[in-house]
């Protein structure tokens, strides 16, 4: 007697000898279960996940299946507490579409009016300067304080207005022009009275919003401010795991702490979007530290908020620094001026920034400490610094260090790496070995962008934000050479042929700072 033996599903389908076998049984004999009309066996007919020639095909396909049935994100309408989630913005978001851009009558085409398909590149380039200047928010003119002259701006030298120049050598007189310089763009006491009033006013919007009280930090606290100088605010964020009482610290950049700073800045954000006076003039940004940007409509001052644990170190190097260096004051002042009337300051400008500019500044007085004695050098001083950064270095490929100060390469840093090496030399290996990185990448914009270590963080490069490396230095190299040549005319057999040794260097137009000025101090 014959008995049926149960065969499995697996078994018929790898052993096809076993199911010829099976076939050729008589059909009274053969298995029974093979020929129940199982509900599984229906459906599993029906569905497209069954590959006949593939038995691996067909399992995973079934897997994908169940875990799409079983996992799934879920988006509760109200998040939980105690639960942030990042805001997606909408064009961020799956399935985004943007708006289609209604179309003109007929009677709106003309010869000035470009196709769709230019508008669609106008909109894409629009889109790349929109990027690019997110941080800065244009004031409200549009344009920045100091303009270059041309194009209907007229040269200008308001420093002079009372001032009397002394008819000596051309480095006595161009000291006398920097120092009158730095006078006039000094804060005036109306200017500060406002500039406190506005300070006050932020304190009381930001009351309910912020844990702790914001702090006024940058240009205002280091000494370096000028009458355009944007205002810069730290809200403090305590961050326990760094308490000063534990040996080993996490980092003060993580991502949960990046987090938590950007919540805060987006709860600062609705808070002045809320106001008139800021409206839509707020804008945050996406870089690595993340800073909230706002304009204040009725001055047009640029107001900046950063998240921290307190005032940042470089604040108390900057103040050293002065007071061991009285000249920083008026060469970063006319050092800056220069550089804004050539559209070459400011990380918005792809270039350098303030604190960045007061070290690389810092650098050199402290390169050449002794060199210049005695009163009346500032116009010595600002012609070596402009000859030094402008022809004597390759800011491309070199870098710059504060304390201790010099300079550094590839070339001047030891080839094997030392255990016992000093900090300063490690953090110089680090920023070199990121330019060299992408240089080897083909990432010139990088490789060649300008290196300032930070003093008080050995790994932190100050000049990050400049690639425009080459036109800085350009900008320097030129600048000397029109000094030296004004310097040449300006006493030549006792004839006086120019009214100002520094105005025909600058090319500098004030309009838009002084209307800057009367509004910051007459609202």
């Amino acid at each position: 007697m014959v008995t049926s033996t149960p065969v499995s599903s697996f078994t018929l389908f790898k052993c096809p000898n076993t199911v010829m076998q099976i076939l050729s049984l008589p059909l009274r004999i053969r298995p029974s279960h093979l020929f129940r009309p199982f509900h599984s066996s229906v459906a599993a007919a029906k569905t497209p996940d069954v590959f006949a020639n593939s038995l691996r095909k067909t399992l995973e396909a079934h897997r994908s299946a169940n875990r799409s049935r079983l996992i799934r994100k879920i988006y509760p309408i109200e998040d939980p507490p105690g639960l942030w989630r990042p805001e997606i913005p909408p064009e961020s978001r799956a399935g985004y579409q943007p708006p289609a851009e209604p179309a003109l009558p007929d009677s709106e085409y003309s010869p000035d009016t470009p196709d769709p398909a230019s508008r669609k590149r106008q909109k894409k380039r629009k889109s790349h300067v929109d990027i690019s200047s997110h941080q800065s928010l244009n004031n409200q003119y549009g344009e920045d304080a100091i303009q270059p002259a041309g194009t209907g701006r007229p040269a200008q030298s308001p420093w002079l207005r009372d001032l009397e120049l002394p008819r000596a050598n051309a480095e006595i007189t161009l000291d006398a022009e920097i120092r009158a310089l730095d006078q006039y763009l000094t804060p005036r006491a109306q200017e500060q009275s406002r500039i406190e009033k506005l300070r006050m006013e932020v304190a009381s919007l930001l009351k309910a919003v912020v844990p702790h009280a914001p702090r006024v930090i940058g240009s205002h606290c280091t000494g370096l401010v000028l009458a355009h100088s944007d205002l810069d605010f730290i809200l403090p964020y305590e961050d326990l795991p760094r308490s000063l009482e534990r040996d080993r610290r996490p980092s003060p950049t993580r991502p949960q702490i990046q987090d938590a700073h950007i919540r805060l800045l987006r709860q600062v954000q609705r808070a002045l979007q809320h106001t008139d006076t800021f409206s839509d003039h707020v804008k945050l940004s996406d870089k690595r530290n993340p800073s909230l940007s706002a304009r204040h409509r009725p001055t047009g001052l640029l107001l900046q908020f950063y998240c921290g644990e307190g005032i940042p170190a470089i604040t108390e190097y900057l103040q050293d620094y002065q007071a061991e260096y009285p000249a920083l004051r008026p060469l970063y002042a006319v050092t800056r001026t220069l550089l804004e009337a050539r559209g070459l300051f400011g990380s918005p400008q792809a270039s350098i920034g303030p604190d960045a500019l007061a070290m690389l500044i810092v650098a050199f007085l402290k390169m050449n400490h002794g060199r210049f004695p005695g009163p009346n050098n500032l116009g010595e001083q600002f012609l070596a610094l402009l000859q030094f950064y402008g022809t004597q270095v390759d800011l491309q490929s070199v870098g710059i260090a504060v304390d201790p100060p010099g300079l550094f390469s590839a070339d001047m840093l030891p080839v094997a790496f030392n255990a016992d090496e000093p900090a300063h030399q490690r953090g110089q290996r680090s920023l070199i070995s990121a330019k060299r990185t992408a240089a080897a990448k083909r990432n010139f914009l990088v490789a060649q962008r300008l290196c300032i270590q930070d003093p008080t963080h050995y790994m932190n490069d100050l000049g990050r934000s400049c690639t425009r490396t080459s036109e800085l230095q350009s900008a320097f190299a030129a600048a000397h050479q029109q000094l030296c040549h004004s310097c040449d005319e300006w006493a030549n057999d006792g004839n006086i042929k120019t009214p100002s040794v520094l105005a025909t260097t600058l090319q500098a137009n004030f309009d838009t700072l002084e209307k800057v000025r009367n509004q910051l101090a007459y609202l």
